[in-house]
Order: structure tokens, then sequence, then C-alpha cells
């Protein structure tokens, strides 16, 4: 690290090689050549070293604003001045560039509303009543495993939400059907980041969003290729659902687990260790606490009213031009003008109105009650604002060096296929996350240089085979750093559900790895290189995946009996 900032602070010319060997200095982010990646893996190796991403995206960010000030037409100064320069840069351009951002405004509302819903309907009850409501019925090792994997997919508005509720309601239960922690904590872990990634409504869709925007601009400023012309962040989020191979067939491999009572692995000394009476250390009493006959609308109501008012103002402008014009509907004109931050906006202010509403409504909540549950909701909402923030300076600042555009050329020039960018991808935002620990750190890092790479390899192809291969490659950086984040043993997501289900964290991990990449493999196998290679339709990728995996666990997995 400290090499590679005395070649930038003081060999200028180094930079220069990759354009021409008579050049001795740098006027322009293209001649830096290769170099223009160095901000990107200065974070990446620095959060490998430290395991915090925040510091290591500000570096990241620091280490871009200096590159560029020394292309500045009216920079003059040395290597003090270029460091000094550099840090003045990086926060007040590119940290304050990004809250200022009105989109960028819009994410972080949007993002401590929904914490703060979450916190109401945690403080009334309404989301306990909800999972007591499905687990009520399960008297079956199979049951009590499928409705753990049920009450994941209901909770789907937001992960830490899912971990921190889904696991400790859930534990009295697997408890009593001698079902290990370890395979509670699986669960919990391998449900809540995967189907809060693709939910359309939630704490992650803001910023899913948020990275597709920002890359699709910077695409802008230099010319749309055709095939993109009509695609904006709101439809690349919804195109590239499909595409997230190991997000779905994450969240199938846990039903099917779950449904077979098979295992293997770890996993299967623990559920005989759990059948025996002796994998759980403490067991924890069911909660007594009264729960209301319709205590679940609490929580269900206020998702519904995000999803109703979501859709309205996303739909209402193209519906409102339709009858203007005297046109008739189709989902172009629907969608043409809408405004994807402003519907995410206006939904999370009307669901936690309603939330606070019915808290108090219903007497389950006073008034102080429930806003100091808002409060603490959008308080644990905090740590990934920061990180969100300074994503979108480290991206901002990588667009400025023309990263996209060099990364492009290198690609064309040998010849790469764009067929093959999908599971590459998947596997560079896999390795990223599994080292940094942070899916949204490295959705940040490699969102625009995806997005620009996938825009500038697809111009040359036809419509009809570029669009697919965009939204695939798409959808393998949002899946790949699931899956990173899903196994690293310094995620946070990881840590929780460990903490949350009981179970001893080197456990949790070791026991959920060989799933986790028994689902990486097999996504990539019918998805990134089956699909994209063949062009085949995502469905069908998922349906072999899933068969797959069907006849994987057959094979490799076996019923614990008991002991």
């Amino acid at each position: 690290m400290t090499g590679a900032l005395v070649v930038l602070l003081f060999a200028p010319s180094v930079f220069a090689q990759a354009d021409a060997g008579t050049a001795t200095t740098v006027s322009s982010p293209m001649q830096y050549g290769g170099w223009v990646l160095l901000p990107a893996l200065t974070a990446i190796v620095l959060a490998i070293v430290t395991r915090q991403v925040i510091p290591a995206l500000f570096f990241g960010t620091f280490v871009a604003a200096m590159m560029l000030c020394r292309i500045a037409p009216d920079h003059t100064g040395g290597a003090l001045s270029t460091v000094i320069d550099g840090a003045a840069n990086a926060m007040s351009v590119y940290v304050v560039g990004a809250v200022a951002d009105t989109d960028h405004a819009k994410v972080m509302l949007f993002t401590l509303m929904i914490g703060g819903m979450v916190g109401v309907v945690n403080a009334s009850g309404g989301t306990r009543a909800m999972v007591d409501m499905i687990a009520r019925r399960a008297t079956t090792r199979r049951q009590g495993q499928c409705t753990v994997w049920l009450a994941g997919l209901v909770v789907f508005f937001d992960d830490y939400a899912n971990t921190m509720i889904v696991g400790p309601t859930m534990q009295p239960l697997f408890d009593r059907l001698k079902i290990s922690r370890a395979k509670l904590a699986y669960i919990v872990d391998s449900t809540a980041a995967p189907v809060a990634s693709i939910a359309l409504v939630g704490t992650w869709v803001g910023a899913e969003i948020g990275y597709i925007d920002g890359a699709l601009k910077d695409i802008a400023t230099t010319g749309t290729p055709a095939f993109l012309s009509s695609v904006d962040a709101w439809g690349a989020f919804l195109n590239s659902i499909p595409y997230r191979f190991y997000a779905i067939l994450a969240l199938v491999m846990v039903f099917i687990i779950g449904w077979t009572g098979r295992d293997f692995g770890p996993m299967r000394r623990y559920e005989a260790m759990a059948q025996s009476g002796d994998a759980n250390d403490s067991e924890v009493e069911e909660s007594q606490g009264a729960v209301g006959r319709f205590d679940w609308l609490l929580a269900a109501l206020p998702v519904l009213t995000l999803v109703a008012v979501t859709g309205v103002v996303l739909l209402y402008p193209g519906f409102s031009k339709s009858r203007a014009e005297g046109t008739p509907l189709s989902w172009t004109i629907l969608f043409e003008d809408a405004d994807s931050y402003n519907a995410i906006l206006f939904g999370a202010m009307a669901c936690l109105i309603a939330a606070m509403g019915l808290a108090v409504a219903s007497r389950r909540s006073t008034l102080q009650d429930a806003v100091d549950g808002m409060l603490a909701g959008m308080s644990r909402m905090f740590p990934a604002i920061v990180v969100l923030v300074l994503a979108w300076s480290l991206s901002q600042s990588s667009q400025d060096l023309k990263v996209g555009e060099v990364v492009s050329d290198w690609l064309v020039q040998k010849n790469f296929a764009m067929q093959n960018l999908p599971v590459v991808v998947f596997a560079c935002a896999a390795g990223v996350s599994f080292a940094t620990g942070t899916s949204w750190g490295t959705m940040g890092i490699l969102c625009p240089v995806v997005v620009r790479v996938a825009a500038d390899m697809g111009a040359d192809l036809q419509p009809e085979a570029a669009l697919p291969l965009f939204y695939a490659s798409v959808g393998s950086v949002l899946a790949g750093a699931i899956f990173g984040d899903h196994c690293s043993p310094i995620s946070d997501t990881t840590v929780l559900s460990s903490a949350a289900s009981g179970c001893d964290h080197q456990t949790h991990v070791w026991t959920q790895f060989p799933y986790a990449l028994v689902t990486a493999a097999v996504s990539m196998a019918t998805g990134d290189i089956l699909c994209a290679r063949l062009q085949l339709s995502p469905w069908l990728g998922l349906v072999f995946g899933t068969v797959i995996l069907a006849i994987l666990v057959a094979v490799l997995g076996r019923k614990t009996e008991h002991r």
C-alpha cells in the first residue's frame, strides 16, 4: 500500500507507460492506463487487512482524488500539495457531493424511514406476532425447518430485522423439535440477505437502484448505447432479478434441506447431537408474552401500504400522461416518466406513518414507545448509510478516473466475449465480498465498472443479445456480493445470524459453508455459464439449478437418525 502511494506521489511518469513510451506526464485519466484501478484495489486490500470497510472506502476515494489532482490543469504543487488537495477533494467534492445529490438524499431518507418502520413494528410486537402465527402449526422437524424458511420470506424488507426477529423467536421451536442451533443459524442467514436483496420493497432496493442509477448516469455522459436507450435504474433492477441465481437458489436450497431432512458436511454431526440432546448448550424458554389475534396486521398493513403507495407514485405519471394525450395505456408509457426515487421515498413515508398510527391506535405502544422504536430502528441503519455514502464517493471518483472505459478498452483488445462476463463478475464480486465482509461495499465498488463494461461490450451486439447479458452482468454483481458476504466470517450478517440463533460463530461458519459453496457452484454452472453462453432464459437456468440441487442433496445428504 505504501509503495503504491509512493509511486502515485513521486513517479507520475510511470502512469504514462501504457499510452506511449515518449510520454513523461499524465494529462488525462486514460493515460493512467491500468493504474485507474488503484483506488478500488486499495479499498479492497485495506478492507481485507483491517477488516473495516468504512475507512477502506474513504481511503480508496482519497487515492482517487490524489490521482485526479495530479492531472488537474491548475495543479502545480509537489507531493505534500497532492496529499492535502487530495484529502480536501475527497471530503468536499466526493463525500459532500454524495450526500448533497438529490437522488442520494432520497435513498438515505428512504433507508432511515424503513428502518424506523421496522423499529416501530418491533416495538408494537407486530413482527413477532406475524412470525408466531406462522410457527404455531409446526410439530415435526420438517415443518419446523420449513416454518423458519417461510418466516424468513415473510420478513423480507430488511436482512438485519429478518435475522434478529426470526432467530430468537424460533429458538424455542427448534429446541422443542430437537433441531440444532447450527441449522437454525444456516436457515436464518440463508434467507435474510438473499430475500432482502430481491425484494421490491425494503432497505436494500434503494441502495441497489442507487448504484445502478449512478453507473447509468456516468454512461450517459459519453453517450448511452442504443440497446440501453430505454433502460433506467428501476428497469435494470427488476430485469436483473431472474439473473441473481445465487440469491434465488440459496432460498431453494434451504427449502430442499428442510423438506428432505437430509444433511451433509459438518451439519450432520450437529444434527445428530441435537437429536441426542447434546448440541444446544442452553435452551430458551418460549415467550409467554400475550399476542393478540390480529397483532400480525401491525406488521402486514405498513408493508402493504409501502407496496401500494410506491406502486401508485411510480405509475401515476405515466397514467396521467396517457389520459392527457389520449394514448392507450402500455407498460412502456406507464414506466416512461416513472421516478423510482420519489416512489420509494413517499412509499416509505406512508408506511412509517401507518406503522406509527396502527401501533398507537391499537394501544400496543404508547406514542413515546413508538417514537423510541422508530429512532432505534433508524439508528441501526446509520452504519449502512455511512457505507452507502462512501461507496457513492468511491464510485464517483472512479468514474472521474474513467475506470469503466479503461477496463472496457482492455477487454475489447483481448477479444473477451461478453458471454463470459457474468461468471467472471460473479467470481470477482464473491471474492471481494468474502474478503471484506460487506455486500453493500462490494456493490458500490464493482457496480460502476461492471455496468460500464457491459454497456460498452454490448454496443457491438444485437439488442436482443446484448440486453439479457447486460442484465445478467448486473445480477451477477448483486448475487456475487451476497454469496461472499453470506460465507464471510467477518460479515455482520454472519455474526448476527449466529448470535441471534444462539449458535457458536465458528460452528455456524463451518456448517453453513458447504451448503453455500454447493449452491454457488450450481448457480455459476446453470446460470452464469449455461444461460449466458447459450442465451437461454434465466428461468430455465433456475429450473435446472433447482433440479441439480435436489439431486446433489439426495446423493450427498443423509437423514440423521435419532440415537
